[in-house]
């Protein structure tokens, strides 16, 4: 009976490569990259192809009527498949791609290949696009229902409705996609459910009186606790549940903090800024423990340099890894969310020391994202940063009179230019090591500041004068 071809996917794929003289067939790993294995193939093809190779630009590998295939990927990333068949050429005499004798033929192939071609999948995520707007719109909706309580009593049955309907699509339907959509709008509803329980039967909600402390206390440890529920009832360790938890505990702590009394608003988004700065620090160890990493301590002695050296599968390292940024992207987002509100709400606040905190709190965020690898990580960073310095500039400008603002424009303008400049030479130049090293020192220094301003902004040094005196 035949056998569909399969996706060498796994951890072997058969492969038969031909070479200018002879071919052979042989399975190799999925993931190595084919730089790697290039040494075997030459070696099992021929002893003389090795030398040889140094005679032009060395060889490559492609398939019949396509590009040479990347060196630097594994057969699982580069879709080959079981039983394909890969001709060794040199790299300056590759084969060239096959030429159509139809052109009809031609353009349909061209049309086919192109990655903006809109596709079954793509019509799926629009469509689940549209859900999310739908939740979107009644998240927005929900706080107009009436008193706080007629709003409350909305957002929470919305929230359980679509909890259940995400546990239904993930686990019944396996439509796990859905699943996390219905999901998240359950965490949506979830905090307008908590920002609209202080009010009560009192008075109906308006934008300006939706949130309060008590309403984010509620909102924070509502929307923490449908996070925690959503990761079993999706199924699977989610990155973006747990960095809702992670955000939700904040925003909930900062409620608290102004709730009972330890602070005013300014001081309670102080300490939680603090708080995210410091989990900042930490969220690759903590992404690492969530993934199930485990980086061995450095050895101390002779006889500890013997122990954990069995090699560890490629799947699961593979695997772990990939879940660990994923983890680091998702956890740096919530984090980056709640540090933007902080900012602003602390670089609106009247004082130098308040004002001094956005901007030192913000330049360390910028200085902290440079050490980040991953996109998502480091946008989640640096644009509350950037978010931090505007709000505080903002705030100033509008302190100073009419005639001052048209300086505030031009040193604006001036700054663009600098930018645009650094946008141009920047990307892919080697820095010398003391730039490095002065950036070190200055992530040092602005990290050890915000304690110190934190204190002051929470009015720890005020309250000490005032007892002393």
């Amino acid at each position: 009976m035949a056998t569909s071809q399969t996706l060498g996917s796994g951890e072997m794929c058969r492969l038969t490569i031909c070479g200018p003289a002879s071919r052979i067939e042989l399975a190799v790993p999925a993931h190595v990259p084919l730089a790697d294995l290039l040494p075997t193939f030459l070696e099992h093809l021929g002893p003389e192809l090795a030398a040889a190779g140094s005679g032009h630009d060395g060889w490559v590998l492609q398939r019949l009527g396509e590009p040479p295939l990347d060196e630097d990927l594994g057969t699982a990333a580069l879709g080959l498949y079981d039983g394909d068949v890969l001709h060794l050429r040199p790299r300056a005499d590759h084969l060239p791609p096959v030429d159509f004798d139809d052109l009809v033929d031609g353009v349909a192939t061209g049309t086919a290949e192109r990655g903006d071609r809109w596709r079954p999948e793509t019509t799926r995520r629009f469509v689940l696009s549209l859900v999310a707007a739908a939740l979107g719109l009644g998240v927005a909706v929900a706080p107009m229902s009436g008193t706080g309580a007629m709003a409350t009593l909305v957002a929470a049955m919305a929230s359980v409705v679509l909890l259940l309907g995400a546990a239904a699509a993930s686990r019944a339907l396996g439509d796990r996609a859905a699943g996390i959509v219905l999901a998240a709008g359950s965490i949506g509803f979830t905090v307008v459910a908590g920002l609209a329980l202080p009010a009560g039967q009192a008075r109906a909600l308006t934008p300006g009186s939706l949130v309060s402390a008590p309403g984010l206390l509620a909102a924070g440890a509502w929307a923490a606790t449908v996070a925690v529920l959503a990761r079993p009832a999706v199924g699977g360790v989610l990155a973006g549940f747990t960095a809702a938890v992670f955000a939700a505990v904040l925003t909930g702590l900062g409620g608290l903090l102004v709730t009972v009394g330890v602070a005013d608003v300014a001081g309670a988004a102080a300490i939680v800024l603090a708080g995210v700065l410091a989990l900042g620090a930490a969220v690759p160890v903590i992404a690492s423990r969530f993934a199930g990493l485990r980086i061995p301590p450095l050895p101390t002695s002779p006889d500890e340099f013997q122990q954990g050296i069995d090699p560890e599968p490629s799947r699961v390292v593979l695997e772990r890894t990939a879940r660990a940024h994923e983890h680091i992207g998702s956890l740096y987002v919530g984090l980056g969310v709640v540090a933007a509100g902080c900012l602003m709400v602390i670089g609106t606040t009247q004082g130098i020391a308040a004002r001094t905190l956005a901007a030192v709190a913000s330049l360390l965020l910028l200085l902290h994202g440079r050490d980040l690898l991953g996109v998502r990580a480091r946008l989640a960073v640096f644009v509350p940063g950037v978010a931090g310095l505007a709000t505080v500039l903002i705030d100033l400008t509008l302190d100073q009179p009419a005639t001052v603002r048209p300086v505030v424009v031009a040193g604006l303008m001036l700054t663009a230019g600098l930018l645009l400049s650094v946008a141009r030479t920047l990307p892919g130049r080697r820095l010398l090591p003391h730039w490095g090293r002065i950036a070190d020192l200055m992530h040092t220094t602005t990290a050890i500041a915000v304690i110190p301003l934190v204190l002051a902004v929470v009015g720890l040094y005020a309250r000490a004068r005032a007892g002393w005196a």
